[in-house]
């Protein structure tokens, strides 16, 4: 008997709290990104790929690219991708000048240009079949 009275003083004790609201942001799409995140992006936190690239929002939001622009998406060879602002200084095609920037495909299948590596050294190699 005298188990059954501390078993419901236990419950009335647990009853007469008050529920505390704790607004915990979600990943609900697992995205990568939380629901405050996908709000300040302007992202849908309930789609893991807002603009349909076939790349996750935190995926691109982290890389540094536009998780709302389809053409935005990471870069497939895994290279850090630092885009210019503004274009540099054209100073040549020699060893050591700043040359025009252009744009190759990539042994993704990728487009990518010259450009998109600013601040960065960059070796080119080249081949042809004639």
């Amino acid at each position: 008997m005298r188990l059954f009275y501390q078993s419901a003083g236990l419950i009335l004790l647990a009853a007469g709290c008050d529920a505390t609201m704790v607004d915990i942001p979600f990943d609900l799409d697992q995205d990568g990104l939380l629901s405050d995140e996908e709000a300040e992006l302007g992202t849908d936190p309930d789609d893991p790929d807002s603009d349909g690239d076939g790349h996750l929002d935190g995926d691109e939001a982290w890389g540094g690219t536009d998780p709302l622009d389809a053409d935005s998406h990471p870069y497939l060879g895994g290279w850090d991708i630092t885009r210019c602002d503004q274009d540099p200084q054209v100073t040549g095609d020699g060893v050591g000048q700043v040359t025009s920037d252009f744009a190759l495909s990539d042994q993704h299948g990728e487009e990518v240009s010259l450009y998109d590596f600013c601040q960065k050294t960059i070796l080119l190699v080249t081949g042809t079949f004639w």
